[in-house]
């Protein structure tokens, strides 16, 4: 098919009054191949400078931990008095950080929001040879599981909304911060365990610590799963104390635990684990509406199960498929069939990915599937995102319907950028490269991989600024901080690394943030 050429022309202003607006006018991307792997220098720098300078050496006791939030000067944790500017800065600024106060974490450690980082320097042992780069991943996550385990419920101090303080050598629950968190609406009196994404490293963590996370996994059923006839669980649990909650049961959650649970049977082959499994996949399906098939977001009272979060759908079945070929044929197929069902809800829902279109359809009613609520639509900043979540999918099903969506998606960053008067969260832009990435792995057309090129470009020039091999959190605020994912920045500049120079080893990286 013949392509047009356009000439290349970018606008980036930066630093306005009202945040960064990042956009590039009309063109079709030129780019070069990394050749000289400078991406590949990019991203060793960056683990090096994590390896040597990131680490806990804080408090009584040190560990190899990894700090979330760092000061890209002094590559130093902050103290209070700077982590109340942050929380403040984050109160009077929405617009330039769009994560909530809660779901962030100032004063140590927190796997869940290093999880590129970790990926990374697996990668990078895959890729240059260095062992030592695996044996301090293997290092950090072992001393992790082995020391932040409640001995109560099994449950690890990482997620959503907590961490391993560097200072206290425990839990830091929410009541620390009680006074700036209660603007979030969040409970600030008790430590609550819930996972922030996936946990795509459930092997390399059963094999440096099987014991801790096969607690895990059961504390997981016996704390997360308020009725364990049906399956009703919430997404909150305690950390220090065994009190079970229901009704908040988003999907996605139920497949981060299916993941857990069927890494656990493969290694044990414990029918525990499988009863688990089919308890929650029942539960699932059985909630499925009649009239649409799809799956209600929850039952808790502000939605009463009348909306459907698709992506949270998806994400569900994302890991049914991972999980049903380590578990018994039968129950594999329950739930192969049940991941399909939401397929085919997801791709005859109301997508526009048009130029100029609305966008992903996020939020629909539970039985008519009709758009619901005053933003059912993805925006410019969760657009990329939504579309890596369909490439995952499409990875394992090879749906014509989700390969439409995914270049439809990416066709719309081949002429123009992250078109935002606000400033650009790391995260958003490496979601850009990685969903350019894996078009072109889609099609083999060019133009992918150069738009990739460009956007990788316009990373470097914008988030490694200072002379830092930190990336910043965003566009905005310099510091470094892993829940805005300057860390999936760097695996997405190593993951084009890896297929402009056709590297020989090509580790899988996975876009978790879903």
């Amino acid at each position: 098919m013949h392509v047009k050429m356009y000439a290349f022309v970018t606008l980036i202003v930066l630093f306005g009054f009202r945040g960064p607006l990042i956009a590039a006018k009309k063109a079709t991307p030129g780019g070069e191949i990394d050749a000289g792997g400078k991406y590949l220098r990019i991203v060793k720098a960056y683990a090096d400078t994590m390896l040597r300078d990131g680490r806990d050496t804080y408090g009584q006791a040190h560990s190899p931990l990894f700090a979330t939030t760092l000061d890209r000067k002094t590559v130093k944790i902050f103290d209070d008095v700077a982590i109340g500017k942050l929380f403040q800065e984050r109160l009077d600024d929405w617009d330039n950080w769009r994560i909530r106060n809660a779901d962030r974490y100032f004063g140590g450690a927190n796997p869940h929001h290093h999880m590129s980082l970790y990926q990374i320097l697996y990668a990078l042992t895959d890729v240059t040879g260095d062992n030592r780069y695996a044996a301090e991943a293997d290092k950090a996550l072992r001393w992790f599981f082995n020391n932040c385990q409640s001995p109560a419920t099994g449950l690890l101090a990482w997620g959503e909304h907590m961490g391993w303080d560097f200072r206290t050598e425990s839990i830091v629950p929410r009541e620390k911060y009680k006074h700036k968190l209660v603007y979030d609406g969040m409970c600030p009196t008790y430590a609550i365990h819930e996972f922030a994404g996936p946990w795509v490293l459930w092997e390399q963590s059963f094999d440096i610590a099987p014991g801790p996370c096969l607690r895990f996994a059961k504390g997981l059923w016996e704390n997360q799963i308020g009725d364990h006839k049906t399956g009703n669980y919430s997404r909150h649990a305690n950390y220090a104390w065994h009190g079970t909650l229901t009704n908040d049961e988003y999907p996605r959650h139920g497949g981060f635990y299916i993941a857990t649970w069927a890494h656990a049977y493969a290694r044990t082959k414990d029918p525990f684990f499988t009863h688990a499994i089919e308890t929650l996949v029942d539960y699932m399906d059985g909630r499925r509406s009649p009239q649409s098939d799809g799956i209600p977001a929850e039952s808790a009272e502000r939605s009463k199960g009348q909306t459907i979060w698709t992506t949270s759908n998806v994400s569900l079945a994302v890991d049914m498929h991972d999980s049903a070929e380590k578990v018994p044929q039968v129950l594999g197929e329950k739930m192969l069939k049940s991941a399909g069902r939401t397929d085919r809800v997801f791709l005859k829902l109301g997508h526009d990915l048009s130029p100029g279109g609305k966008g992903f359809l996020l939020n629909v009613d539970t039985h008519t599937l009709e758009p619901k609520g005053p933003d059912p639509y993805t925006n410019i900043h969760s657009r990329a995102g939504t579309a890596n979540l369909c490439l995952l999918r499409y990875e394992q099903t090879r749906l014509d319907g989700y390969k439409k969506l995914i270049l439809d998606a990416a066709n719309l960053y081949l002429a123009s950028g992250i078109e935002s008067e606000h400033a650009v969260i790391a995260n958003e832009q490496a979601a850009v490269i990685f969903l350019l990435a894996g078009a072109y792995e889609m099609t083999n057309d060019k133009r992918y991989l150069q738009r990739a090129d460009f956007f990788a470009k316009q990373s470097v020039k914008l988030f490694l600024t200072e002379g830092s091999t930190l990336p910043q959190a965003n566009t905005k605020y310099k510091h470094y901080e892993a829940v805005a994912g300057p860390d999936t920045l760097m695996m997405a500049l190593l993951k084009l690394h890896l297929i402009q120079t056709n590297a020989p080893k090509k580790p899988r990286l996975i876009y978790s943030h879903r």
